[in-house]
């Protein structure tokens, strides 16, 4: 019976550890998957779960579409990056609108931001000025 319960308690253990579920980039900690420099702003960070449930983190959006240009682009793997509009909070990158203009200053000088919707990107385009684009508009851009 003791046999029986350490199975099942190993068993379930191996279960709920194996968790596919993105963490939040430790700004000043991690580093760049694409170009190994330290992720420092939260205006700009990116990342990516991989289906496997591994995490590569990026400096900036256009860092994370430099790598997923170079190796590929798994469609089970899951895109974010940081809402402009609120620093550190990571938003799926597939559903994100992005700006691109001389005026944003994003770590790797690829001067990208991206908003949780459009509405957001079109104001801060009044501002800043710049191009509206889509998910799959970046993905061709680079």
């Amino acid at each position: 019976m003791k046999s029986i319960l350490k199975l099942l308690f190993v068993s379930l253990l191996v279960i709920f550890s194996c968790k596919n579920e993105m963490r939040p980039i430790s700004y000043g900690k991690d580093n760049c998957e694409q170009c190994r420099m330290t992720i420092i702003d939260p205006q700009f960070g990116a990342a990516m779960l991989t289906s496997k449930g591994k995490v590569f983190t990026f400096d900036s959006g256009e860092c994370l579409v430099k790598y997923l240009m170079a190796t590929g682009i798994n469609e089970k793997d899951q895109f974010f990056v940081s809402d402009y509009c609120k620093p550190g909070t990571l938003i799926d990158a597939t559903n994100a609108a992005y700006l691109h203009g001389d005026n944003i200053r994003s770590p790797m000088g690829g001067n990208l931001a991206a908003f949780s919707n459009a509405t957001s990107a079109k104001a801060m385009q009044k501002e800043l000025g710049g191009e509206l684009l889509e998910w799959n508009e970046l993905l061709k851009k680079e």
